[in-house]
């Protein structure tokens, strides 16, 4: 028997897989399985190529990819989310996929990878929401963040990990959409206020101040 191959190398590890795939997968037929399939991987595979990404494995509907460049990893998340919205702008059946991401020390044994990052980016990948691309502080901190328009999430505690992790998501034109939305509600809020205030302001002058003796000589 062959010994296997073993090392060790600090490597950013991604995980993609889409969002509400047993609920899907559960009402089609084989045909329509594969054609799920066979998007899934035509869009995804061409872009972890183009971002020196090696897929180590293919596991139901998720991806295990590792990168090189933290940055790389990231923008190959960016481009995938795209890639995917401008599928689902035509497609009958919609493919929503998540993006996570950590950078760490990693077992590599027969061209499979092993350890704490690879557990650590699958636990954020089950943090991730639909659209999103959610990676830890350890890309953060080794990525170009001039390349990255992010979010700060805070600390997070995750299934099965003993210390919580400072996580962050990539920030998208849906989060601009919602900060305005958010600054027009504040706006308006902070109007009705005002004018509750002079409401109460002018209920004062008008009804209660001639009572006082100060305002009948």
């Amino acid at each position: 028997m062959t010994p296997a191959k073993e090392s060790s190398e600090v490597l950013t590890v991604m995980f993609v897989d889409i969002v509400g795939y047993t609920k899907t997968t559960a009402q089609l037929s084989r045909e329509e399985f594969t054609r799920l399939h066979d998007t899934f991987d035509n869009i995804s595979l061409p872009l972890f190529e183009r971002y020196n990404g090696k897929v180590i494995k293919k596991i139901g509907d998720a991806f295990l990819i590792t990168f090189k460049s933290p940055t790389n990893a990231v923008l190959a998340g960016i481009e995938l989310q795209n890639s995917f919205d401008q599928h689902n702008k035509h497609a009958k059946r919609p493919i929503k996929i998540r993006v996570a991401i950590h950078t760490g020390e990693v077992i590599v044994r027969n061209d499979d990878v092993f350890g704490e990052a690879v557990n650590t980016a699958s636990r954020i990948e089950g943090v991730a929401g639909a659209g999103h691309i959610v990676f830890s502080e350890a890309v953060f901190s080794a990525m170009n963040k001039r390349e990255v328009p992010y979010i700060h999430l805070g600390m997070q505690r995750l299934k099965g990990m003993k210390y919580p992790i400072r996580l962050f998501r990539v920030k998208s034109q849906y989060d601009e959409i919602l900060r305005r939305r958010k600054a027009i509600g504040s706006f308006f809020k902070k109007l009705i206020l005002l004018g509750l205030l002079a409401l109460v302001l002018y209920l004062i002058i008008v009804y209660i101040l001639p009572y006082f003796e100060i305002f009948n000589p």
